[in-house]
């Protein structure tokens, strides 16, 4: 299975999370889809840029605190999960060069 395809089932099957699991008391589950949908596309990164899977994870870290801080920002605009995504991805690149 291709990146892409990967990353369309992954945020089809979360996509569903919140309708069955009814019982969703802080109305967190409703921002469920849309972090996993990002985490997907930071998965999708190129494997000669993301050497292993703990730069995938240390990328995904950093593109969740992104998404925690401009979840009120851009809303109604398309890219911004993508946009996030590169973000977490850039950054953590850029600390990966400077610091290692």
């Amino acid at each position: 299975m291709g990146p892409v395809i990967a990353a369309a089932a992954t945020g089809t099957a979360a996509s569903f999370v919140p309708s069955l699991l009814r019982k969703n008391i802080t109305g967190v589950l409703s921002e469920f889809p849309a972090a996993v949908y990002c985490g997907a596309f930071v998965g999708m990164t190129a494997p000669t840029v993301a050497g292993n899977l703990s730069f995938i994870i240390f990328s995904g870290f950093i593109a969740g605190s992104f998404l925690l801080i401009a979840k009120n920002i851009f809303n109604g605009f398309g890219g911004k999960l993508g946009t996030i995504a590169f973000g977490g991805i850039a950054l953590s690149s850029a600390i990966i060069y400077w610091f290692f």
